[in-house]
């Protein structure tokens, strides 16, 4: 931890313009290895008079939740995540319902939310991004009661995140070949979705159940998703032929998803899906093989998120 606040001898000032606590989770494996050099980024981008900080380095799976609590605990106000969406995922669950406030500095390969967000994948910019940050407070969706903060999905896209999982190789060109392999091997499967009360009973190929608007690498799943309306936006990608899938992936970079024929989309608060067999499933990117019902909510107004300023 640095202290590097000036000295104010009246007690009051300094009480008013103390530095804000602040702690950096780092996941010193996540995807680009750029965090590697974390310490020297927040010396030298960090606005020491407004912060003093402490970082920590997770040691295995779960630590960075294990961690958030220690953190809070100790009186930290603001939790910062550098790594992957994973990483994210896990501090955020572990802040949900706290004062704490979250920042991101995105390190691992798709950092879908942090894109979203607006902090870029640039470290130094990120940290001097948190400087001038201001608090939203967003919505949390939950999976049988797992949280996740950007979007979970289930079939094709659940397929290629438990394809990755356990890889050493990061980045897009591994996701993007392990997402050929899933689009040519993935069968759609018949699924009956409850969206508050709606049935629909469709052959899918992948749903989405959205609380951003956006994967990795600026690929929008669902461009209409905000983050604090309480709602989800579900995502129905509907049985095709498989060529149609790969040449739809352009429109997902000019938000037109919606206008492919086999894409269906959907507002609500709570879904349930049903469909024979396992299924896959991502949380925020990490992959999990599911049996049975797969119920979804949304918890309105669960998390503080630092938000840079445009």
């Amino acid at each position: 931890m640095r202290e590097s606040h000036p000295v104010i001898k009246n007690e009051l000032l300094a009480n008013l313009l103390r530095p804000q606590r602040i702690l950096f989770i780092v996941n010193p494996k996540a995807g680009t290895n750029l965090q590697k050099h974390i310490r020297d980024s927040i010396d030298n981008n960090l606005n020491h008079k407004n912060f003093e900080y402490g970082i920590w380095l997770t040691e295995h799976e779960g630590h960075a939740a294990e961690l958030t609590r220690k953190a809070l605990e100790d009186g930290y106000e603001i939790i910062v995540a550098v790594g992957g969406d994973g990483s994210i995922n896990e501090v955020a669950s572990a802040l949900v319902g706290s004062s704490a406030v979250m920042g991101i500095i995105p390190a691992g390969s798709g950092n879908g939310l942090a894109m979203h967000l607006g902090y870029g994948r640039d470290i130094d910019e990120a940290i001097k991004k948190l400087n001038t940050a201001e608090v939203q407070i967003i919505d949390c969706g939950t999976m049988n009661g797992r949280p996740f903060f950007n979007i979970s999905g289930v079939g094709f896209d659940g397929l290629v995140s438990n394809l990755m999982k356990g890889s050493h190789w990061r980045g897009f060109l591994p996701y993007f070949l392990k997402s050929v392999e899933a689009g040519l091997s993935y069968t759609p499967r018949e699924c009956c979705i409850e969206l508050d009360g709606k049935i629909l009973n469709l052959k899918c190929f992948a749903i989405s159940i959205a609380n951003g608007p956006m994967y990795g690498y600026n690929f929008q799943i669902a461009p209409n998703a905000l983050l604090d309306d309480g709602l989800f936006e579900v995502v129905i990608l509907k049985d095709a032929p498989r060529w149609q899938y790969f040449a739809a992936l352009p429109s997902m970079l000019n938000s037109k998803i919606y206008n492919a024929d086999f894409v269906e989309h959907y507002a609500a608060r709570k879904v349930k899906i049903s469909a024979q067999g396992e299924n896959h499933v991502h949380l925020d990117g990490e992959g999990i093989i599911v049996k049975g019902d797969l119920n979804f909510e949304i918890k309105p107004a669960a998390l503080k998120v630092l938000v840079p300023k445009s």
